[in-house]
């Protein structure tokens, strides 16, 4: 066992505590920074870090900090994230140049999903060699309550279906009141929890911006199955997702999708698609279900693409996916109802999903021996990853883990990357 080191991390009081150790027998300095994207959106994926004396190195989220001379980087999607500029502008090369240096001595993607995005970001990157060596895949952490189950006794005679977003468009919110709806016209004994703020529109990548889309959507929010709670503190959110059957995540484009690792953690298996990184760790009939949907060469939601969101035809199209996987939910929710039986071994698998998976005490095990390791090397030497912590292969996950390829879209070349934000996952 080594020294304590110091090692900051950036106070944004939610993201970066899926990333760094919950507990950690270091040091772990939460330092402000500056976030420039307030300034400018092309600047979202650099900062600065408010400096610290005596801080052995830096473990940084996203943004890259530039006034550090030795530093980790984790990162969701897209490293450096440079939506909105110029991919071979100065910014861009410059950020590119951040990643390359010495200095940063790791590169730890948060899914597989990361792990392609990154690769297919850098394919024409002739330092990609040198960026692959740093590169590695450790999946995010959670804290996993000792609690049993609540709803080891309930007879499953109407199922509780709770949605956590708030992207409601992106993250399934359209999806989960249409499955309120159908339920209704069907006589089924569903009901649905709504936590979200109704983020729509606008820049969010995935969502029409025709004028008036959402509408009849939000408006399904007044049925009398379906209860919109607004925004939540997550203690709140955890008790919702306790005493549901099933956390809804039919998500259109998650970089990981924090809400169902929560749910999972509270034995509450996920509804949601097979799409990112959702098919890491969800397995259909296994601690959830998982509904198909068309992807990219990446894994990410094959679409129209994001410069068309304004068009009929974008709208048209994501008005059907709503509806097609809002039938084929309520097809598969029909065999739960009224079967506890059926429910109880895939709350049982959830709940192990997460203790397996995503546990606090396994992975600050895991990025404590990383700084130990970081800590001794010299910030001009080559990264050379330790065999027994890369688990950047595909082999470490089973071959059903890793989501399918199908009809590959190959984005305008001229257009801005369909950008990820960091996501919340009770911070609705």
């Amino acid at each position: 066992m080594g020294k304590s080191l110091r090692i900051a991390v950036y106070d944004d009081k939610y993201p970066t505590s899926f990333v760094t150790p919950r507990a950690s027998r270091h040091t772990i300095l939460r330092q402000r920074f500056l976030p420039f994207n307030l300034v400018s959106s092309k600047l979202e994926g650099v900062t600065l870090i408010e400096p610290a004396l005596s801080v052995d190195m830096v473990h940084a989220f996203n943004r890259i900090p530039v006034n550090s001379s030795k530093y980790i980087m984790s990162f969701e999607s897209h490293l450096p994230r440079q939506f909105a500029l110029r991919k071979r502008g100065l910014m861009a090369r410059y950020l590119v140049s951040r990643i390359t240096t010495p200095g940063c001595r790791r590169i730890i993607a948060l899914s597989h999903f990361a792990r392609r995005c990154f690769l297919a970001q850098h394919a024409g990157n002739p330092q990609l060699d040198l960026l692959t060596a740093k590169l590695m895949v450790r999946h995010p952490n959670i804290i996993v309550p000792a609690v049993e189950d609540a709803m080891s006794q309930d007879t499953a005679a109407e199922l509780v279906l709770t949605f956590v977003g708030a992207h409601f468009g992106r993250k399934g919110g359209c999806v989960a009141v249409k499955i309120a709806e159908k339920a209704l016209e069907q006589n089924l004994p569903i009901r649905v929890n709504i936590v979200s703020s109704l983020q729509v529109g606008g820049p969010i990548w995935t969502d029409p911006t025709a004028p008036g889309f959402f509408e009849p959507y939000l408006k399904l929010l007044g049925l009398k199955n379906v209860q919109h709670h607004g925004v939540l503190p997550n203690q709140a959110v955890r008790k919702l997702l306790r005493n549901s059957h099933f956390g809804i995540l039919a998500t259109f484009g998650d970089t990981f999708g924090y809400s169902a690792l929560e749910s999972m953690s509270e034995h509450t298996p996920v509804l949601g698609t097979g799409v990112c990184a959702l098919p890491e760790f969800l397995e259909d009939g296994v601690n959830g279900i998982s509904l198909p949907v068309k992807l990219n060469e990446v894994g990410d939601w094959w679409n129209p693409g994001y410069d068309f969101r304004g068009d009929a035809n974008f709208a048209q199209y994501f008005r059907d996916e709503v509806e097609r996987l809002a039938c084929l939910a309520i097809d598969r929710l029909k065999t739960y109802i009224g079967h506890p039986e059926l429910m109880a071994p895939l709350r049982r698998q959830a709940r192990r999903t997460a203790e397996t998976m995503f546990a606090a005490e396994p992975a600050g095990v895991f990025l404590d021996a990383l700084y130990d390791r970081v800590a001794l090397e010299r910030a001009t030497d080559p990264a050379q990853l330790d065999p027994a912590l890369d688990v950047s292969s595909p082999q470490s996950l089973p071959a059903e883990s890793l989501p399918s390829v199908s009809s590959p879209f190959v984005p305008n070349e001229n257009a801005p990357e369909q950008p990820h934000r960091i996501p919340t996952a009770s911070a609705a």
